[in-house]
């Protein structure tokens, strides 16, 4: 729901009750919270899920919406294990913002089913968030860190530079975009495998699914990931 007052009415006395927060953001929203100081500080020390929806862009008198809207969300409290932010407009821009506020310890379920992040992307994020087990994105590609590596060599230097990665991280929910080659989604997938240890679903649109399954087997027989061909069962059963 819009945010219905022009004050912090709806937050006043409810530092130590509220849990989860679900409202929708524009500048208005956002300029609010900062007078009147409604977040920050670890003022509510028992909020564990925050959701931002329908952030409209319109409303948004400066900067981009997505990074305005991902910093105030980061700012809320220092406790969340949910957050979640809807933005059409989202691209990456909540990772720099996470990497710059950096307290997300208790995050794990993380859904931006809006931003196009890159496995890159993804190393970042949970490197910052050591609860993550759940992330919720679209996937386009290996990103900076890995794009003078070869596709068959990629399982070896990722294994070695990153493995374990996380110790908690199990899901990656990755949205429909017709562009994504869905091989590439595949080869993402069992990089995750290879560096999570708890990773055991790579969910991906059920007009996918089947290909998705093809690619992986096929991957499966190449040289640089036959090692860990036993890891990679569970990712075959699981839509």
């Amino acid at each position: 729901m819009d945010y219905p007052f022009k004050d912090d009415t709806l937050f006043r006395g409810t530092s130590n009750t509220l849990e989860y927060l679900s409202m929708n953001v524009n500048t208005e929203v956002i300029e609010m919270a900062q007078k009147y100081k409604v977040f920050g500080g670890n003022k509510y020390p028992n909020l564990r899920a925050f959701r931002i929806n329908n952030i409209n862009t319109r409303l948004m008198r400066s900067g981009a919406p997505s990074k305005v809207a991902a910093k105030f969300a980061l700012s809320v409290s220092s406790k969340l294990e949910i957050l979640a932010i809807e933005d059409i407009a989202m691209g990456a821009t909540i990772v720099p913002s996470i990497v710059e506020h950096g307290h997300m310890n208790s995050l794990q379920l993380l859904a931006i089913p809006n931003a196009f992040l890159t496995l890159s992307h993804i190393v970042v994020l949970l490197e910052q968030m050591p609860m993550l087990t759940d992330l919720h994105c679209h996937y386009t590609g290996v990103g900076t860190l890995f794009e003078c590596v070869e596709d068959d060599q990629l399982p070896v230097v990722f294994a070695q530079k990153y493995a374990p990665l996380s110790n908690n991280f199990r899901v990656l929910q990755l949205g429909d975009w017709g562009n994504t080659d869905i091989a590439v989604v595949a080869r993402c997938a069992m990089l995750m495998v290879i560096a999570c240890p708890r990773f055991t679903y790579a969910s991906v649109s059920s007009h996918f699914r089947e290909n998705m399954r093809k690619c992986i087997l096929e991957l499966m027989s190449h040289d640089s990931f036959i090692q860990y061909a036993a890891r990679f069962e569970t990712l075959l059963y699981r839509g």
